[in-house]
């Protein structure tokens, strides 16, 4: 029996691969497309009332430890807000999508929709609390069981409660989602 020996690789002429783009340039780039909206919702697509909300949180920060944990997540969500479709005495209504990396450095989106609550005032601003629901997807092997369901479906389930403070325009807001928190900067937009 004859065995032949392997081929040398052979390189392609001219530039060569381009490195992927890291996370923290795929939410500068969201966050770029993300801010081009205001001028959109000023032609007045949007009714009175409702507003859109652009918020970025670099990094979650676990209560366990996993040494398979990143340390940064680049969330960027946009949101939708209205006062409308509210139940159990909410304020308002939020609808949502976010990318970043998830706890594990894969590329994950998140569509979710909740309801927020106006508690008190301080500090010149209003203090909100917020429950989210939404789907999950990007959680892969060797990681697909961190999430509810996502084993069988390939999309997990997340319930997201958080607490918040908005003046003006500007707002933040520490969420507990899943075994981490994360810390947000938003920016509220009024049509």
């Amino acid at each position: 029996m004859t065995h032949l020996a392997p081929r040398p690789r052979i390189r392609p002429i001219g530039r060569p691969p381009q490195a992927s783009r890291t996370a923290a340039t795929r939410a500068a780039i969201l966050l770029a497309a993300a801010l081009a909206l205001p001028a959109a919702a000023q032609a007045q697509w949007l009714p009175a009332g409702d507003r859109i909300r652009i918020a970025y949180a670099p990094k979650a920060f676990h209560v366990t430890h996993d040494p398979d944990y990143v340390d940064w997540n680049h969330i960027v969500a946009l949101e939708w807000l209205t006062p409308r479709y509210t139940f159990w005495d909410a304020n308002r209504t939020h609808f949502g999508l976010s990318l970043f990396d998830n706890s594990y450095g894969q590329f994950s989106q998140s569509l979710y929709a909740g309801l927020e609550w106006d508690w008190t005032q301080s500090l010149g601003g209003d203090v909100f609390l917020s429950l989210s629901l939404g789907l999950v997807h990007g959680y892969k092997e060797p990681y697909e069981d961190k999430l509810p369901l996502n084993n069988a479906l390939g999309v997990g389930l997340t319930l997201v409660p958080a607490i918040g403070w908005q003046r003006g325009n500007i707002g933040f807001a520490a969420a507990l989602t899943g075994s981490a928190i994360t810390l947000r900067v938003s920016y509220t937009f009024d049509p």
